[in-house]
C-alpha cells in the first residue's frame, strides 16, 4: 500500500499491539472461553461463538500477522453471522478476510471481499466504516496503474463520505489520494485543488506526521511545471516538518526529501548545495533496499557530474542508474509472477481447508446422532450407496466440465492470437516505437492474467468479464490500426460488480465478429454490445456488427487456404448447455434497405 496514504488510513482504525507473550496469553483465554460455550442452536450462544471467532480472527491478523489463521476464523464467524442474519457481524468478518488477503497480495480476492464488506456496512449505514473500507480499496488500486479509473471512482466516493460524516482526517487522506490520481492522469489543476485541500486540513491540526508526504506532493507538482523556486520552498517545509516530528521520520521519507532537494538544486544551478544533499542521501542509501531509490540517486549523481564537467563520473553513475532501472523492471515482473503463483497456491489451500471443515462437520453431526444401531446401519448403507452414486455422477460431470474449461481456455488464448500479438510487439520494438510496444505488452499481459484467473472459477462477476473483453478489443484495435470501433451499452439496472456469469461468455462472439465480419472490410467497422435485464433473473445479450455478413464471410473463407476456425462459440455453447445456463440463442443476418448484407446480430438470454 502507498506509504503516504497508509499513514492517513491508520487514523481510521488505530490500535496498539502489545508484546508477543501477552498477546499469546490473551489468545489462549479466547480459545478457552470459546470451548466453554455449548454447541447448541440457542441464538444467544451462537452469537457469543460468532463474536469470539471474530475476535480470534482479529487477534491473528493485527498483533500476530498470521493471515491464513485470520481468514480461517474469519470465515467461521462469517458463517455464524450469516446464519443469525447479523449484517454488522457479516461486515466485520468480511473486513478481516479482506485485509488478510490484501496483506498477502491476493489482489482479486481482496478487491471482491472489500466490495462485499462495503455493501454490508452500507446496509447498516455505518458511514465511518464505509469510508475506511472504500479508502483502503482506493489506495490498494492506486498501486496498479491499470486500475486508475476504479481507484479514482472509489477515491471520489471516499471524499463524499468523509465530507458527509465530517471526518477531517479521512477527508485529508482521500483528498491527497484523489490529488495523486489526478496528477498521474495528467490533470495538474485538479490534482493541485485536492492536494491543497488536504494541506489546509493538516495545517490546522497539530502533530500530524502526514503533512510531509503532502509537502513532497506539492513540490513534485511544482517540478513538473518547472517552477523550481516554488518547489524548493515546499521541500524546505518538508525538511522542517521532519525535524519537528522526528519520531515519524522513516528512511524512505528522509531519502525522498534529500533526493528531491538535490534534483531541485541541480535544476536551479546550485551545484555545491546539490552535492551536499546527494552526499547525505548516499549515507542513507544502504538502508534502502528498494532499487527505485537507487535508480533516482544515480541518475541525479550522473546529472550533477555532467554539470560539473566530470564526464567519466557522469558515465559511471549513468551505468549504475541503468543497472538499478533494470532491477526495478525485473522486480516488477517477478512481483507479478509471484502474485499469480500465490493466488494459485492460496486457492489450493482454501480448497483443502474447506474439505477439512466439511469432514469435521460431518463427523460432528454423526456423533450427535442418537439413533438405534439398526437404523444407523441401514442409514449408513443407504448413505454409502447414495454417496457412491453421487460421487460417480459428480466425477463424470467434473471431467466433462474440466474438458470444456480446458477447451474454452484454448479457444480464448489460441496460438494464432498469441503469435499475432507477439509479432506486433516485435514489430513496434523493431521500429523503436517503445511507447506503443509497452502499451501493447501491458494490455497483452493483463489479458493473459485475467483469462488465467477467470478460467479457475465457474462463474465470475460481469465486471471482470467485461474487463477482459475490453483488453481483448483494445489489443485487436491496436493491430487493426484503430479501424475497429467498440460500443458497450449496459442497462442502468445492472450492477456489473454483483452480477455473476460464466467466464469469457461474450468474447468468442466478439472475436467471431472481428475475424469473420470486419477484417474483410478495408475501412474496418463497429461492434455493439448491449446488456439488459428484461426480467429479474434473465440477462439479455446482443452482439451486433456492421461487417460483410455470414454468407459473404463463408464464401471468402471457402476460397482461402488459411481459414480461421471459430471454436470459441461452439465451446461456449457446450459449456452453457452442460450447466443448463442457456435459455435462448440465435444469430440474425442484418440487411439494409436494398436487401444487401449489413452485418450480423447474435442474441443470447442467460438465466441468472
Amino acid at each position: 500500500m502507498h506509504k503516504s496514504h497508509l499513514i492517513y488510513l491508520l487514523f481510521f482504525c488505530a490500535f496498539s499491539p502489545k508484546n508477543g507473550q501477552a498477546q499469546n496469553g490473551k489468545l489462549d483465554s479466547l480459545f478457552a472461553e470459546l470451548k466453554s460455550i455449548p454447541t447448541n442452536t440457542d441464538t444467544a450462544q451462537i452469537h457469543r461463538r460468532a463474536h469470539l471467532l471474530w475476535r480470534i480472527s482479529t487477534h491473528y491478523f493485527r498483533p500476530m500477522k498470521a493471515y491464513d489463521k485470520s481468514r480461517q476464523y474469519g470465515r467461521e464467524s462469517l458463517r455464524l453471522y450469516q446464519q443469525l442474519q447479523n449484517t454488522r457481524g457479516v461486515a466485520q468478518s468480511l473486513g478481516n478476510i479482506a485485509f488478510s488477503h490484501l496483506y498477502e497480495s491476493h489482489s482479486p480476492e481482496a478487491t471482491d471481499t472489500f466490495l462485499l464488506c462495503y455493501r454490508a456496512y452500507e446496509q447498516v449505514r455505518d458511514t465511518a466504516k464505509m469510508t475506511y473500507i472504500i479508502s483502503t480499496l482506493a489506495s490498494h488500486l492506486f498501486e496498479m496503474p491499470e486500475q486508475s479509473d476504479k481507484a479514482l471512482q472509489y477515491a471520489r466516493l471516499c471524499v463524499e463520505l468523509t465530507t458527509r460524516a465530517n471526518r477531517p482526517h479521512g477527508l485529508c487522506a482521500c483528498s491527497h489520494l484523489l490529488g495523486d490520481l489526478y496528477d498521474r492522469m495528467g490533470k495538474p489543476d485538479s490534482a493541485a485543488f485536492y492536494v491543497q485541500n488536504a494541506l489546509q486540513i493538516l495545517e490546522k491540526t497539530s502533530n500530524i506526521p502526514g503533512i510531509v508526504p503532502l509537502y513532497l506532493t506539492m513540490a513534485r507538482m511544482e517540478e513538473r511545471k518547472k517552477q523550481y523556486s516554488q518547489e524548493k520552498d515546499w521541500l524546505k517545509k518538508a525538511e522542517e516538518a521532519l525535524k519537528k516530528y522526528p519520531e515519524t521520520a522513516t528512511a524512505e521519507t528522509e531519502i525522498n526529501c534529500l533526493l528531491a532537494m538535490g534534483r531541485c538544486l541541480i535544476n536551479l544551478g546550485d551545484l555545491p548545495a546539490a552535492a551536499q544533499y546527494l552526499q547525505k542521501a548516499g549515507e542513507i542509501m544502504p538502508q534502502i533496499p528498494d532499487p527505485s531509490y537507487h535508480e533516482r540517486y544515480y541518475f541525479d549523481l550522473s546529472r550533477l557530474a555532467e554539470r560539473q564537467n566530470r564526464p567519466a563520473d557522469a558515465l559511471r553513475f549513468f551505468k549504475l542508474h541503468i543497472n538499478a532501472r533494470d532491477s526495478v523492471i525485473n522486480l516488477e515482473n517477478t512481483r507479478r509472477i509471484t502474485e499469480i503463483q500465490l493466488n494459485h497456491e492460496f486457492e489450493q489451500k482454501q480448497a483443502a481447508v474447506k474439505a477439512e471443515q466439511t469432514r469435521e462437520l460431518a463427523l460432528r453431526d454423526a456423533r450427535s446422532q442418537q439413533q438405534s444401531w439398526i437404523f444407523g446401519l441401514i442409514l449408513l448403507v443407504l448413505l454409502a450407496t447414495a454417496a457412491f452414486v453421487f460421487y460417480t455422477y459428480r466425477q463424470r460431470q467434473e471431467r466433462r466440465r474440466t474438458e470444456l474449461e480446458l477447451a474454452n481456455l484454448r479457444a480464448q488464448i489460441n496460438p494464432h492470437f498469441i503469435f499475432n500479438c507477439l509479432n506486433s510487439i516485435y514489430r513496434y520494438t523493431k521500429e523503436r516505437d517503445t511507447d506503443t510496444a509497452a502499451k501493447y505488452l501491458q494490455k497483452f499481459s493483463s489479458l493473459l492474467r485475467l483469462v488465467l484467473e477467470n478460467s479457475r472459477s465457474e462463474k465470475i462477476t460481469l465486471a471482470r468479464d467485461l474487463e477482459a473483453l475490453q483488453l481483448y478489443v483494445d489489443i485487436e484495435s491496436l493491430r487493426f490500426k484503430e479501424k475497429l470501433q467498440f460500443s458497450l451499452e449496459i442497462d442502468p439496472e445492472i450492477d456489473p460488480t454483483f452480477l455473476q456469469i460464466p467466464g469469457m461468455l461474450i468474447q468468442p462472439h466478439i472475436e467471431n465478429a472481428i475475424w469473420h465480419g470486419l477484417m474483410h472490410r478495408k475501412e474496418g467497422g463497429k461492434i455493439w454490445l448491449r446488456l439488459s435485464l428484461p426480467a429479474e433473473n434473465l440477462l439479455h445479450i446482443e452482439i451486433e456488427d456492421d461487417g460483410i455478413g455470414r454468407a459473404a464471410a463463408n464464401e471468402l473463407e471457402s476460397k482461402s487456404a488459411l481459414t480461421k476456425k471459430s471454436l470459441g462459440q461452439k465451446i461456449t455453447a457446450e459449456r452453457l448447455k452442460a450447466t443448463g445456463k442457456l435459455a435462448h440463442s440465435e444469430t440474425i443476418d442484418l440487411r439494409d434497405e436494398n436487401g444487401m448484407a449489413a452485418g450480423t446480430k447474435v442474441v443470447m438470454e442467460i438465466p441468472l
